[in-house]
């Protein structure tokens, strides 16, 4: 069996639909500050809603001015709502400017139902909370799919029934009164790990080799790749087989042929102007080191035994582990010095009541005009449950889902990242890739940078079903 950080928690696919208690209840009624936190009610009551569970939340104020909608509300918190979940917000802890929610608050309190009233934090608070509000009840949702898993949490646990199918029509009528983008970003400063592993230090020199056999000088992709190794790599430029590794590197691995160093040009040198002599612009030696990079890391994947799935018309490779070929699947971390976490590569997951596997990947990208450095695309390889202790491998469903991008910022996969750059650098500071008697050195840890803008988190299964349900053209949404 696959072993997922999932397996702990519990799976909305999965939870029972309903429970053997007497609770007659259904309604999940969702108390917000309108229209300041649309967002956040809008996302909680959409994704409440997709899990089977009945909700009512006022988006669109449209029936506030009705002699009789008071009346209405407080019916519904009295007579059908199971749970009453208030948004805590710095907008709806202020009862002087919003007599509305005041209002339902208080209609709640008066039932003196236990574990009643559960306020959701969507944000960090510059006041008090309300007397009406328990603090002991607080879910700190200032991560939304923390805080739905802890409020799914408690509803299981407190047996508020589910229906099995989803109100999409009311799903529907919620999401025109807020915009994805106002759903997804939150203008706070934050600091973001990226997904950019920079170079810290490139081979100090590039290498123009000439190779011999029996006196005859070879020239042409043809007679060089049946003389030389693949590994390490070059290109080859008429009669030159150009490499970061020099012709005594090369002596040490091949047989039979003479090999010298012709020219030899000092790295940046060679990517700022090229080589004039041989006709070499600063932009075809940008492209002759980028493939020599790329060819260099790609052969570290391999030496870590990693899997590759090459797609699109690039042929471009998503290399991802196997099962179990990084010990139970996952790798341990530590973030900003607290303790450390494992961080699963594989995983599953399961879709309108159907398993799906899952693996971690990356499709790297050596990028040496804009960033300097090794940029890692978080993929999803999903395949059908699959039998490893047969020898069986993941069969991924199609291409275009393995195309489909995957937001670096979102945090679980962000963090894969992150655990991924380490277990390639076995735990150390760097990544150091030898070519022969010199070297490329990367961080362990993804570039950082400051935002003026965060990002919604969405959690592993969550993105999962997301790819599940995408049926886009990959064109439309390259790698």
């Amino acid at each position: 069996m696959l072993k997922t950080r999932a397996s702990a928690a519990i799976d909305p696919a999965t939870a029972p639909l309903t429970v053997s208690t007497p609770v007659q209840r259904r309604l999940l009624f969702i108390s917000h500050a309108n229209p300041q936190d649309n967002a956040a009610a809008s996302w909680f009551a959409t994704q409440l809603t997709l899990l089977g569970y009945e909700v009512w939340c006022d988006l669109k104020n449209t029936h506030a001015g009705e002699n009789n909608f008071w009346l209405k509300v407080q019916k519904k918190i009295e007579n059908e709502a199971a749970k009453f979940i208030f948004i805590l917000s710095n907008n709806s802890r202020d009862f002087e400017k919003k007599r509305g929610l005041y209002k339902e608050v208080q209609t709640a309190d008066d039932l003196k139902r236990d574990n009643f009233v559960l306020p959701l934090r969507i944000e960090r608070l510059t006041g008090s909370v309300p007397i009406l509000i328990s603090p002991d009840l607080h879910i700190p949702s200032e991560n939304w799919a923390e805080g739905l898993r802890e409020l799914q949490k408690r509803l299981i646990a407190d047996g508020v029934p589910r229906e099995k199918t989803p109100d999409y029509q009311k799903i529907i009528s919620w999401w025109p009164s807020v915009s994805a983008y106002e759903a997804l970003v939150r203008k706070e400063r934050t600091e973001l790990v990226t997904n950019l592993l920079p170079f810290i230090s490139l081979p100090t020199s590039v290498h123009f080799l000439h190779v011999a056999s029996e006196g005859n000088l070879l020239s042409g992709r043809g007679q060089l790749k049946g003389a030389l190794p693949s590994f390490p790599p070059y290109a080859v430029h008429g009669s030159y087989a150009i490499s970061f590794a020099s012709a005594a590197d090369f002596m040490h691995l091949t047989h039979g042929y003479d090999i010298t160093d012709d020219i030899t040009v000092p790295t940046e040198q060679f990517l700022q102007s090229g080589l004039s002599r041989l006709e070499i612009s600063s932009d075809t030696a940008k492209n002759i080191a980028t493939y020599l990079i790329a060819s260099a890391f790609e052969n570290l994947l391999q030496t870590k035994k990693l899997s590759s799935k090459t797609v699109g018309l690039s042929r471009r490779k998503i290399w991802f582990p196997a099962h179990k070929l990084i010990k139970n699947n996952k790798h341990s971390i530590s973030e900003s010095g607290d303790r450390k976490m494992p961080v699963w590569f594989v995983g599953r997951v399961t879709h309108f009541r159907k398993p799906y596997t899952w693996h971690f990947g990356v499709q790297p990208t050596t990028d040496l005009r804009v960033h300097s450095g090794i940029i890692l695309s978080p993929k999803a390889i999903i395949s059908a449950p699959y039998q490893s202790e047969r020898g069986e491998m993941p069969i991924p469903l199609d291409e275009k889902r393995v195309l489909k991008k995957l937001n670096w910022w979102n945090k679980d996969w962000r963090t894969k990242i992150i655990a991924f750059a380490a277990w390639l650098a076995d735990d150390n500071e760097t990544i150091r890739i030898p070519l022969g008697s010199q070297e490329i050195v990367l961080p362990a840890l993804p570039e950082i940078i400051s935002s003026d803008t965060s990002y919604l988190d969405k959690d592993d299964d969550a993105v999962i079903r997301e790819i599940l349900d995408w049926d886009g053209d990959a064109s439309t949404d390259p790698a």
